[in-house]
């Protein structure tokens, strides 16, 4: 296989961005470098070895593994003469891409996890599908980066269901936790209650829709309170008005 590029086009994604990507089974000794880089760019050796040198340090890489290079490191890499590496490469920048610098020069990944950064296919831009791939690698790599605390799951599930009945006993179910321990989490790592920020939510939205010219009972539906006047007294309580004055502002 020769040298084989993926066409790409810099959409200046701000979390992942791909800016290149290839495949190639290098000839004996083949060598690159040295050279330097503006972005972040990752070897995964899928045959093969090879020797990875970055500064003083010399490391050889073999099948499994991957080798990294940061923006501004100065780096050479060449192709084993006996058993000369086939690699892929996906090269990219964004705001998560500073995380990889927590990663060691050579380290090994699953060859399955790394080859679905690339389509099956040449296509004419495979820029959105290497970037889905680049989000999976990220999970793999950093999972401890995946992990929401309880309190952003509840103010996620909050912001997102708000238009529901929500108690705080349901939210405690759905995330599997009891709700005295759960409350007192929020508590503490917010400052208020979770039904105060429910409560702030449904506001904010009432806000928004009153400001839309919809009447007060459509605005409390879509906040989620079934009794008009339970939603009328909670808007005056925390807004010094109520919400038909600010309908007709």
């Amino acid at each position: 296989m020769a040298e084989e590029r993926w066409l790409l086009t810099n959409r200046h994604l701000q979390d992942l961005n791909p800016l290149v990507a290839g495949k190639e089974a290098c000839k004996p000794g083949k060598s690159f470098g040295p050279a330097v880089r503006s972005y972040t760019l990752i070897h995964y050796v899928l045959s093969g070895k090879g020797i990875f040198q970055k500064g003083t340090n010399t490391y050889t890489v073999s099948p499994g593994q991957a080798f990294l290079i940061l923006p501004g490191e100065v780096t050479t890499y060449t192709a084993d003469e006996n058993d000369p590496w086939q690699y892929c490469w996906v090269g990219f920048d964004g705001n998560l891409s500073r995380r990889f610098q927590t990663l060691p020069p050579v380290f090994s990944i699953p060859e399955n996890i790394f080859l679905r950064l690339f389509p099956c296919e040449k296509s004419a831009d495979a820029t959105f599908y290497i970037t889905s791939g680049l989000f999976l690698l990220y999970g793999v790599l950093f999972p401890e980066a995946q992990k929401s605390t309880h309190t952003e799951k509840v103010e996620n599930l909050i912001r997102s269901d708000y238009m529901r009945p929500l108690r705080v006993e349901t939210i405690a179910r759905e995330l599997n936790l009891d709700r005295r321990y759960l409350t007192r989490i929020f508590k503490a790592q917010t400052g208020m209650s979770i039904q105060q920020y429910l409560i702030n939510i449904r506001l904010e939205a009432s806000d928004r829709y009153l400001s839309q010219g919809m009447s007060v009972q459509e605005c409390a539906k879509l906040c989620g309170y079934e009794d008009y006047s339970l939603f009328s007294r909670l808007y005056k309580k925390h807004r010094g008005h109520s919400p038909n004055t600010r309908k007709r502002r």
